[in-house]
């Protein structure tokens, strides 16, 4: 037999289980959390208080020992608050920035009531024990050093470069045709050169991004030294960040770094500068936050107002953490790469390895016991200084690939409608999502325009890979919901054209500037089609557009049903003044299934475009991809699920979405940076397309 006995607390109802023997009993609590630290049991008319830990290490399964079946449990001391919510939840709620599921939870004041908190008075100064629960259960906030990569981790990585591969080749088949003409002596003095060039680079390159990790972790690193303003029992005191909890509201003024992830209670014009967390995630830039953006992160500025926050995450669990364990990831690469100093190495190796060369020939003229072909020796020179020179021509082609990430570490930031002030002509006239080099530099500027019924979020990883070759894009939002006429939408791109030049510097880092003198105009879908009308003039814009690019334009539905009608279907009629570039896709114009049309219809997609553009302008189009294959992997929403059905069905997006920026790239570094190089090599065959090309023409 066996006697249960029901135990209700606010976040638990367990049953425990007491079977019946003359020589003992045995209880069982169901659902234990870890809450609790003893238990009061009654055994007749005695009383034992039992702490739980001496009664098992199994924290899920508790036993204990007693006489008869007279015993039963008289009182459970609580001794951890039983949180109403868990570390996951709070983590997600934040890092995803999640209004809904806050909301859900009863806002701010519902999260602070789950931690057993105080919005204004704080957590309890004189109770140690809830600080150390806290602790216990959520950690501390304190960033530990994990195991990083050593400098020897980076040097096959060196090795691991196509441009050395091509130069090792070339030395290889110099060594062994001298060695087989001449013998192994004669050809690794001949080779020597080649061969030390190599082994400069990597150690260069290997040191570079050794020395970059290192700076990372610097940078990521939170001092346990900074005094953090927190309120506990109603009164402000300063502690060390070590010692924020969990449930702690912290104060935060001009000057401060945030010393957690939390949210917004209440303050003052509070903006937070959170650049230094854009490497790995989509974060805002001097970032205005209110009950509206109510999202802190660890590691943020305080640039200006005051605040303060609730902690929901500390330590390793926060953002800065997550950037802390990422450091030692091989992911970090493929979102920051931080070749460009290889790059500029690599297209010195030529004249490295010519210099090493003629050192070598040098000392075998000068050493007279040794005789050697003073002829042969010149020859020999001349043939190496060929081989340098194919091999830096082959590097600079491939460490320029436009279809791959660039040098630079990109930055996408966000300005929300919600963001703006009717007061503040700073903010643009519509939401804007903004990608930019982080590095300090003057950089030419794209305005993107979005496809029809389409969120710019959609273009997230296709405008980061155009910023990551050093160039700011903008893309507005210029409307939730839209009609058929196109006219509204091309008086709000004149309206952002003209809004640049007094308000897009306050919206990017420090040190990053935009050249408006070098303004490039593109737009997707419908997108292409207002484009093309501001650069015909059917708007007015203060600024001067020097390129423009159409993604799979779309003038409307059909023939005869363009609201306002671009294509007026005469040949290079198109007055521009201005350099062209038309991409399109080789399944636009077919059907993706019975529901929908397609998506590019005949006379009104991008071969009219491109027939009545004038010198200069070239096109390309992707063979087997669709209209939207350049959007992101996951477009969420409902309008994001839909984007798939007119897609090329099971298909990755990427080599859409790089063919797509490659060509940009390319095109924008011809005729707004005078650099031709990229897009004759693609022209040409050089540099290969991640696509099969189904069309390409220039007019030139």
């Amino acid at each position: 037999m066996s006697a249960v006995t029901l135990a209700h607390l606010s976040c638990r109802n367990f049953s425990v289980h007491i079977s019946i023997n003359l020589c003992r009993y045995t209880t069982k609590i169901q659902e234990f959390s870890g809450c609790f630290k003893e238990v009061t049991i009654s055994c007749k008319s005695k009383i034992f208080l039992v702490p739980f830990h001496k009664l098992t290490k199994n924290l899920n399964k508790i036993s204990a020992v007693a006489s008869d079946h007279g015993v039963f449990i008289s009182n459970i001391v609580q001794d951890q608050p039983c949180f109403k919510i868990d570390q996951s939840n709070l983590m997600y709620i934040v890092e995803m920035r999640s209004l809904d599921q806050l909301v859900k939870l009863g806002g701010v004041p519902g999260i602070a009531d789950s931690l057993n908190s105080d919005l204004h008075r704080g957590l309890d100064s004189d109770d140690n024990e809830d600080i150390l629960r806290r602790r216990e259960a959520f950690g501390t906030n304190t960033y530990n050093r994990l195991p990083g990569k050593n400098f020897s981790h980076f040097v096959p990585e060196a090795f691991d470069d196509p441009v050395l591969d091509v130069i090792l080749a070339c030395a290889m088949l110099v060594l062994g045709l001298d060695i087989q003409g001449n013998g192994p002596v004669e050809g690794l003095y001949d080779c020597g050169s080649i061969f030390a060039a190599v082994l400069f680079v990597v150690s260069i390159s290997a040191t570079t991004n050794f020395r970059r990790n290192e700076k990372l972790y610097e940078n990521f690193m939170f001092s346990d030294n900074i005094q953090v303003e927190v309120m506990r029992s109603g009164k402000r005191m300063d502690i060390p960040a070590s010692e924020v909890a969990v449930g702690d509201v912290v104060c935060l003024k001009t000057g401060d770094q945030v010393p957690a992830d939390g949210l917004f209670i209440e303050g003052q014009a509070l903006r937070v500068d959170e650049s230094k967390l854009s490497t790995f995630g989509n974060v805002h830039d001097h970032d205005m936050k209110d009950e509206k953006n109510p999202f802190l992160f660890s590691g943020g500025n305080v640039t200006d107002g005051c605040a303060r926050m609730l902690v929901t995450s500390v330590g390793m669990k926060t953002t800065r953490g997550k950037m802390l364990r990422s450091i030692n990831s091989d992911s970090i690469d493929q979102h920051s790469p931080f070749q460009d100093r290889t790059t500029r190495l690599i297209s010195s190796v030529g004249k490295v390895g010519s210099g090493a060369a003629f050192l070598v020939f040098v000392m075998n003229s000068i050493q007279k016991k040794r005789n050697y072909n003073l002829e042969r020796r010149k020859k020999k020179l001349k043939e190496l200084a060929v081989v340098f020179t194919a091999s830096s021509s082959v590097a600079s082609s491939i460490c320029t690939n436009v279809f791959g990430v660039g040098k630079y570490i990109s930055k996408l930031l966000k300005v929300d409608q919600q963001q703006m002030s009717n007061d503040n002509s700073s903010y643009p006239p519509k939401p804007l999502l903004i990608a930019t080099p982080s590095e300090a530099g003057v950089f030419p500027v794209l305005l993107f325009i979005h496809g029809y019924l389409l969120y710019n979020s959609f273009y997230s990883q296709l405008v980061q890979h155009i910023a990551s070759h050093g160039f700011i894009v903008i893309a507005p939002q210029l409307y939730r919901m839209a009609g058929p006429d196109a006219t509204e939408e091309i008086n709000a791109t004149a309206e952002i054209a003209n809004w640049l030049s007094e308000g897009i510097q306050n919206l990017l880092p420090s040190k990053v500037q935009p050249n408006l003198a070098k303004l490039a105009l593109a737009g997707h879908s419908r997108g292409g089609k207002v484009a093309f009308a501001v650069a015909l003039g059917k708007a007015v814009t203060s600024l001067k557009f020097s390129a423009l690019i159409g993604i799979d334009p779309v003038d409307g539905p059909e023939k005869g049903k363009q609201m306002p009608p671009i294509l007026t279907y005469n040949p290079h009629s198109f007055d521009l003044n201005m350099a062209v570039s038309i991409i399109g896709s080789g399944l636009g114009e077919t059907r993706s299934n019975f529901l929908f049309p397609p998506s590019t219809p005949k006379g009104v997609n991008h071969k009219d475009f491109y027939n009545e553009c004038k010198k200069p302008a070239c096109y390309f189009v992707a063979k087997d991809y669709g209209h939207l294959d350049m959007l992101d992997d996951d477009t969420s929403g409902i309008r994001g699920k839909a984007t798939y059905c007119v897609c090329k069905k099971g298909e990755s997006r990427d080599p859409m979405r790089r063919f797509v920026g490659g060509i940009m790239v390319a095109f924008m570094r011809t005729y707004l940076e005078g650099n031709s190089r990229d897009l004759l090599a693609i022209k040409d065959g050089c540099l290969r397309a991640p696509v099969e090309l189904q069309n390409v023409d220039f007019l030139v």
